[in-house]
């Protein structure tokens, strides 16, 4: 079959290259210009016995390149050839040479071949008639809309009022707390503790407009859009909608093509028994409470509403964790009526903020050093990602009380029985002991806040944070808007018919096909036809799908070519 192939692409090149425009010297010589079949121009004509002879020129300045014969088999041996502008082919194969003189018809642009009869190889004389089939497709590489940055610039829209709530207070600006600033806070809040008879606040809250900025990529026309909501951290007590860390992931990821909306939230806690789920309650209604009034404006901020991600660091991380796995079965006890009045009934998830009934899906959620009360509330299967410092020391990146080096022995010892936080590497075993999608990124010997330095500089870590938040965002976009699965053999063997790839789902979209190691010999919408070539260990098979909203996403499938 080797030596019946050469002869095949042998006479067939003779004819490709004598198509071309047809010089008449004096002496009566024929000269070809090959110029009307550029680089990566295919041709392909019909053998007698049913296969198919294909020839594609890859050089620029000579007739060069490669032909192969298509019998319906997986892999096949491809023949380089040459021709001089006589009509003279030459094809090599191995340590061998076979020439073949061609003859064209210019007039109707076909090339007639006369294959000789080769007793040797057991062909027939036969006449193929080969054709233009088209032309290799260069390589492209389209933007990855929500994988890489297809955008320049930003625009925002800031102090909107999304609602209003009661509370102490809902902004204390600071890109970056220190422990002198966590040593300050605790010293006010025992302070005040003490004036209150140990109520902190207790008797101190008004009624607080609640306020987020929302950041857009400018001059994007996509009608619905992945929304990210990041919420700030610093303790309760510390912190606005815009900082360093928020400013960084803003920058990192909308210009990806996400809307970005940051929160202020209510702030302020004390040092009763329950103040610490009370005040992380408060945090997860305003969150709830932006929802729904983002979800209420999706028209306006083009927002697709069943893709929303949370983004929380520290305090903003709890916040985040508890918002996307409460259920309304598992609020806190402690949020109800105090004995004696002292404290209102704070209500349900849903009952503060503002009176939007829109709902909304939580497509998944990042928590950047933050953690939960209750390992029971894990029980939702939300896509999670996880950051934490290993010495995270305000808050523990296993289980324990915030702030332990701060408190003393003593005082942590009496403030455990009261309850306590459970870090990532707890919430990452719980989440992967029941098969929801989670991802740990542990910082070794780090501590809280690990992106930024001493000098407050960000140090290299912010760069594999944002990396991962990208990849983990893409990952569950990509399989909403894509959910396209690609099918096919991923091995192949010399015995093995011709190879059909193909992609389920693909209703309202382009796709875009691209083979590496092989040739694409028939081509759909949602299918192709390859055959792969012996000279190849491996190739590569490449859909790139354009959905209905113009986003655009990778499919890839490696091939074994055995």
């Amino acid at each position: 079959m080797f030596q019946k192939t050469l002869c095949y692409i042998a006479v067939l090149s003779g004819l490709l290259f004598s198509s071309c425009g047809i010089i008449k010297k004096k002496t009566g010589i024929v000269s070809y210009d090959y110029s009307i079949f550029p680089r990566g121009t295919v041709l392909s004509g019909l053998m007698r016995d049913g296969s198919t002879l294909y020839l594609v020129r890859e050089d620029s300045t000579q007739m060069a390149g490669v032909c192969f014969v298509d019998n319906n088999r997986a892999i096949v041996e491809r023949i380089s050839f040459f021709a001089d502008s006589t009509g003279a082919a030459t094809f090599v194969f191995g340590n061998d040479t076979c020439s073949y003189k061609i003859s064209v018809n210019q007039l109707l642009k076909e090339i007639e071949l006369l294959l000789p009869q080769c007793p040797t190889w057991g062909i027939d004389s036969q006449t193929v008639r080969l054709s233009y089939f088209g032309d290799v497709p260069p390589k492209v590489d389209f933007p990855e809309r929500y994988k890489n940055q297809i955008f320049t610039n930003i625009t925002s829209q800031k102090e909107i009022q999304y609602g209003a709530a009661l509370g102490y207070y809902t902004s204390k600006p600071t890109d970056y707390i220190s422990k002198d600033d966590y040593k300050k806070w605790f010293s006010e809040m025992l302070s005040v503790s003490r004036q209150n008879n140990g109520f902190l606040f207790s008797r101190n809250m008004e009624q607080l407009p609640l306020l987020l900025d929302i950041y857009h990529p400018q001059n994007d026309i996509l009608k619905k859009r992945p929304l990210l909501l990041f919420v700030h951290g610093g303790a309760f007590f510390f912190g606005d909608k815009e900082n360093k860390l928020q400013q960084i992931i803003t920058d990192y990821m909308v210009k990806r093509g996400f809307v970005l909306a940051s929160i202020n939230y209510r702030l302020g806690t004390s040092i009763t028994p329950g103040a610490i789920e009370r005040t992380i309650f408060r945090g997860v209604q305003d969150v709830r409470a932006a929802l729904r009034y983002l979800g209420h404006h999706k028209e306006r901020f083009r927002i697709d509403e069943e893709q929303i991600y949370l983004i929380g660091s520290s305090a903003g991380g709890i916040i985040s964790l508890t918002t996307a796995f409460m259920d309304s079965d598992e609020v806190y006890s402690s949020t109800g009526r105090g004995l004696f009045r002292v404290r209102e009934d704070l209500g349900g998830l849903d009952d503060s903020g503002n009176d939007l009934k829109e709902r909304f899906t939580i497509a998944g959620v990042a928590s950047m050093w933050g953690g939960v009360t209750n390992l029971d509330m894990l029980n939702n299967n939300i896509p999670t990602l996880l950051f934490h410092g290993t010495a995270d020391d305000i808050v523990p990146c296993d289980e324990g009380l915030p702030f332990k080096d701060f408190m003393g022995n003593f005082v942590h010892r009496v403030l455990s029985s009261l309850g306590k936080i459970y870090g990532s590497a707890p919430i990452y075993a719980r989440l992967k002991s029941q098969d929801v999608p989670v991802r740990y990124i542990p910082f070794e010997d780090a501590g809280h806040d690990p992106y930024i330095e001493s000098d407050n500089s960000v140090n290299e870590i912010m760069d594999v944070i944002c990396h991962e938040l990208a990849d983990f965002l893409f990952e569950r976009v990509s399989e909403h808007y894509f959910n396209h699965p690609l099918l096919g053999n991923t091995v192949v063997g010399e015995n093995d018919f011709a190879t059909v790839y193909q992609l389920d789902n693909i209703e309202n979209t382009i796709v875009h096909w691209q083979v590496e190691g092989g040739f694409i010999t028939r081509q759909s919408n949602d299918s192709i036809r390859v055959i792969w070539y012996d000279s190849y260990d491996a190739g590569l098979v490449t859909a790139w799908i354009t959905n209905e909203n113009g986003i655009t996403c990778k499919k890839e499938m490696e091939v074994v070519i055995n």
